[in-house]
Formats: structure tokens, sequence, C-alpha cells
């Protein structure tokens, strides 16, 4: 009865892996890795790699492309064709690298989150931490601190042949109390799950109720324009991309928690397994994410991908200089004329008006990139 027990364990098992993490898996992370390359290639043009944003997502969408051979070979090659010698042969290998482009991939969300509060909330203050300089030396300060965190993951498994037969195995320095205590439970919840996560949130909810702010207070001083759709598209686009990582990684998150806790027992039951599949699957779906809501939010980005892909010229307003839609001059002088037009004579204690301040602020806020 057991025999039988866990053959129909194993088959629905493999029958659900082959769906989830096979098929459809491996489809997302073809999508995926192309929608990824393209949206380097056009960042990284020299219409759209002035924007200290665009540093940080090149850097996401790189990660989230390594994240996503990672997953591909290791699940969705394996379940699909049922290469376990392929597998075996590649994991102990393929493993410690997918975990740090993992946590590369955290961080860098979290980076992003981070630099979308600076210039949002602290558009002043801010200014001296966001240059292009600080955005490369954050990038290569998160990539020394992930792979340095992820070196004890070389030596956790290791291959041992039994019965002509190779398999994988923890291996002597993996299976050390310490190290289970240590990498699987405590820094685990400190580092992986805790940290980038209350990053995330803070930064969330401050971007938010200071977008609403903002948005009242040009209702009051009759300033909403229809000018500054570009830089609202921005911050929708960051706090979607924002979004998708706690919603694709959050169940992740929590079934990783679980496991340090509860150990291996927990992955004797077929709904954990299943479970776990179903997270690897929304984690590439989170790696894939970037250039659909890029296309989708960011009408530059759209632009400059027509002008590559379709060699469609840009339109007249593009500076290719900035990366910027320019306005037109006649849009101004016609602008300025109505101003003077609605005001032929104003006192000398009209110019100083008191509201004109808070306006001027709120409009520069506008215009930060």
């Amino acid at each position: 009865m057991n025999v039988s027990s866990d053959a129909l364990y194993d088959q629905r098992l493999a029958e659900f892996k082959r769906i989830v993490e096979g098929y459809l898996l491996s489809i997302v992370c073809i999508c995926g890795l192309l929608g990824n390359a393209l949206t380097c290639v056009i960042l990284s043009s020299r219409f759209m790699r002035t924007s200290i944003t665009n540093i940080y997502i090149f850097s996401l969408s790189c990660a989230s492309s390594c994240v996503l051979i990672g997953f591909l070979l290791t699940h969705g090659i394996r379940s699909t064709f049922h290469a376990e010698v392929f597998y075996r042969h590649i994991f102990t290998r393929i493993f410690p690298i997918h975990v740090t482009c993992l946590l590369i991939q955290i961080y860098l969300t979290a980076t992003v989150a981070v630099d979308r509060f600076i210039l949002i909330c602290l558009p002043f203050r801010g200014r001296k931490w966001r240059s292009p300089q600080r955005a490369v030396f954050v990038v290569i300060f998160v990539i020394v601190f992930c792979v340095l965190y992820c070196v004890p993951f070389w030596f956790e498994y290791t291959l041992k042949t039994e019965n002509n037969t190779t398999v994988i195995v923890v291996s002597e320095f993996g299976s050390k109390q310490l190290y289970l205590l240590l990498m699987r439970k405590y820094l685990y919840f400190i580092f992986v799950f805790l940290i980038p996560l209350t990053i995330i949130l803070i930064c969330k909810i401050s971007i938010i109720k200071k977008l609403y702010s903002v948005r009242q207070r040009k209702r009051l001083l009759g300033t909403a324009t229809k000018t500054n759709r570009s830089s609202n598209a921005i911050n929708f686009l960051l706090l979607s991309i924002v979004f998708i990582f706690l919603v694709t990684q959050l169940p992740y998150f929590v079934f990783n928690v679980l496991y340090t806790w509860s150990g291996t027992s927990l992955m004797m039951h077929l709904g954990a397994r299943q479970y776990l599949s179903i997270n690897n699957l929304l984690s590439v779906i989170n790696a894939s994410s970037t250039f659909i809501l890029y296309a989708f939010f960011d009408r530059k980005f759209r632009q400059v991908g027509q002008y590559f892909l379709l060699c469609q010229p840009l339109p007249a307003s593009f500076d290719s200089r900035t990366g910027t839609t320019r306005i037109l001059k006649s849009s101004v002088m016609l602008s300025n004329r109505r101003s003077t037009n609605s005001n032929p004579r104003s006192s000398p204690h009209m110019r100083h008006n008191p509201i004109d301040l808070p306006k001027e602020r709120l409009l520069s806020i506008n215009r930060l990139p």
C-alpha cells in the first residue's frame, strides 16, 4: 500500500511539475529573456541612459535575465525533457549563481524603490544623492554584497556516486548545524526577507502618500496640467514594478520562512511541493515583467523601441541628447501671449503673491527627472 501511494505521489507531482515548471515556466522564461534583452538595448542607448532611474532598471533587467536563465536550466529543461542527468551535472554550479542573482534582483528592486523615494519625497535634500556615478556605485555595492553573502552556497551540495549512479547530496559543510542555523534561518530571515521587504514597503507607502498630497495641492492651487504625464507615467511604472515584485515574491518568502523553521519535513507533503512550483512560476513572471511595464507606461521607451526595431523616426519634439520631449517654441510663445493678455497690468504687490512660492516649489518637483 505504501509503495502504491508513493508511486501515485510521484506521478501526480511529475505531471504537475511538467505542466507548471516545464511548459509554462519555459515559455515565460523565453519571452522574458527576449523582453529583458530589448529593455537592456533600449535603456543603454544614448536616448535613454541619461536617466538615473534607467541605470537601476538596466541593472535590474540584467539580473532578471540571469534569474530566468537559471530557472530555465534547473527547472524548465529538467521538467520538460526529464533531463535528470543534465540536471545533476549542472546543479552544483548553477545553484549558487542562481541564488546570487535572485538576491541581486531583490536588492536592486529595493534600490529602485529607494531611488524613487528620494526623488519624490526628498526632491531638494536628495539631489546630492542622485547622480550617475552614485547609481553605478550603488549597483556595484549591491552586487559585491550579494556575491559575498552567497559564497557559502557554493559548498552546500556535492555529487556522490552510489551503485554507479551519481546523486546530489548535502555536503558535510552544508549539513553542519551552525550553517543551517545561520544561512537557512536567521541570516535568511534578516537579509533576504526582513530588510528588503521593509525597505520596499516603507518606500512604496511613502511615495503613494506623497503623490496623493501633491495631487491634492495641485488641485487646490489650480496648477494641474497635462505636461506632467511623463513624470506620472514613470512613477506608475516603478510603483508597478514594486507591486508585482511584492505580489509574486511574498508567497515565495513565506514558503522559505516556513521551510527554514519546519525543515525538510515540509517537503514531504504534495501540496508543499506544488506550492513551491507555483512560486517558481511567479518568480519567473516577476523577472519577465519589466519590458511589458516599460512598454505600457513609458511613451519615450516606446518611441525609442520603435526607432530601433521598426526603424521609425523619432518625433520632432524628441530631444536626442537628454531623451526627453521638448516643448515646441510656438506653444510656449502662445502660452506667454495668453498669460500676457489675461494680465495686462499688475500692481507691484501682486508680483510677490505669497501663493506663488508654493506653486513654484510644486512645479519644480514635477520638473525633476
